[in-house]
């Protein structure tokens, strides 16, 4: 006969991940991630435009000569071609 009950640990809830907590500060609030860390390569890999097909979005506004985007999936500047195609924006 047992006079008292074996405790068990409570479960540790699962804690998110320190990169995205600062990539998402980096987003939200504008706070630059520390140099050399994971964040840092991710937020830096976001400008580079290294996604394989670009998603556009068009930006520009009833009655601009030049139609230009914004690429959802990498950031990247796009301007819309005359045979219809998007293509990266050059500077």
């Amino acid at each position: 006969m047992k006079l008292w009950r074996r405790r068990t640990p409570a479960p540790v809830p699962p804690r998110a991940s320190p990169t995205r907590i600062a990539v998402l500060e980096h987003d939200l609030l504008g706070v630059p991630p520390e140099p050399g860390t994971a964040a840092a390569l991710v937020i830096g890999m976001r400008r580079t435009g290294t996604c394989l097909e670009h998603e556009p979005v068009e930006t520009a506004e009833l009655g601009e000569p030049v139609r230009n985007g914004l690429c959802t999936r990498c950031g990247a500047a796009l301007l819309l071609s005359d045979e219809g195609a998007w293509a990266t924006a050059t500077t």
